[in-house]
């Protein structure tokens, strides 16, 4: 059963008209939203299903990395879409800067994006987002969309990440009601996936969020290691960086790293 502050029902009733959120599967425990979501996509359900879970058993982040959220205290969920090849970079974009302005609603505090899909504040991460497409010839069959964001986790009683993760309640020392989260959420992700399937683009106003940009990163890339000034992102959301030897190399995906120093094998949230 979901707890007082994840109230299925009035989730349910607050997002009926739309779609994102129009379907609501929750489950108390599943091995990963994102393969419940890849299953729901298989057997044909409607675009915009989503499925919420309070415990993850085989939960992952990008390269499958462990994913770590503690049960009851954040918000974890997968959502199908169908967008078209075109639009899929752009599904990237809608759910990070839906879960950008969430945090910044809830907290008055405002996230940063590093490249490509980690939401950040003060330098840590509170939010990762997971996006897995199923291709059919040329075309999309499906894309599901992972979200996890640390909402009232004590992000200190957690060694592995202390240092490089923070909660919504670390930040602002209050807790939240995690359905109220949910709902702006899924609400933001669906008014900006309605965007992406009019055609607009949502590159400028995600670029702009990009912490990455104008720092020289390191970038894991098919087992390679290339160092550059992370110039500009293009209406792909790749990432154009400029290397020591004056030429350009443009990333599609890839684990970037400050040069600073930050990133880590273990990541906070859930997909």
């Amino acid at each position: 059963m979901p707890s007082v502050d994840l109230d299925m029902d009035e989730l349910r009733a607050a997002l009926s008209d739309r779609v994102v959120g129009e379907r609501i599967v929750y489950l108390d425990s599943v091995s990963s939203t994102m393969d419940e979501a890849r299953r729901i996509a298989e057997a044909d359900e409607p675009e915009g299903t989503v499925v919420v879970a309070e415990e993850q058993t085989a939960a992952r982040g990008r390269f499958n990395r462990a994913w770590i959220s503690p049960l009851g205290v954040n918000v974890v969920f997968s959502v199908l879409l169908r967008p078209s090849r075109a639009q899929l970079p752009h599904v990237n974009m809608a759910a990070t800067l839906a879960v950008s302005k969430t945090v910044e609603h809830f907290t008055g505090l405002v996230p940063s994006t590093k490249w490509p899909n980690d939401v950040r504040l003060r330098g840590r991460k509170i939010s990762g987002i997971l996006v897995e497409a199923a291709m059919q010839g040329n075309e999309v069959a499906h894309a599901v969309v992972g979200i996890g964001i640390n909402v009232n986790f004590d992000t200190s009683l957690s060694k592995e990440i202390s240092s490089i993760a923070t909660s919504m309640m670390t930040e602002t020392g209050r807790r939240f009601r995690r359905g109220e989260v949910l709902r702006h959420v899924l609400e933001g992700t669906d008014d900006l996936y309605c965007r992406v399937s009019r055609g607009e683009s949502l590159m400028p106003e995600w670029s702009d969020s990009l912490e990455t940009l104008g720092r020289t990163v390191r970038l894991e890339w098919q087992g390679s290691v290339v160092e550059g000034f992370a110039e500009a992102v293009d209406e792909r959301g790749n990432l154009v960086l400029r290397t020591p030897d004056g030429s350009t190399f443009t990333a599609v995906a890839g684990e970037v790293t400050l040069q600073s120093g930050d990133g880590a094998e273990i990541e906070a949230g859930n997909a």
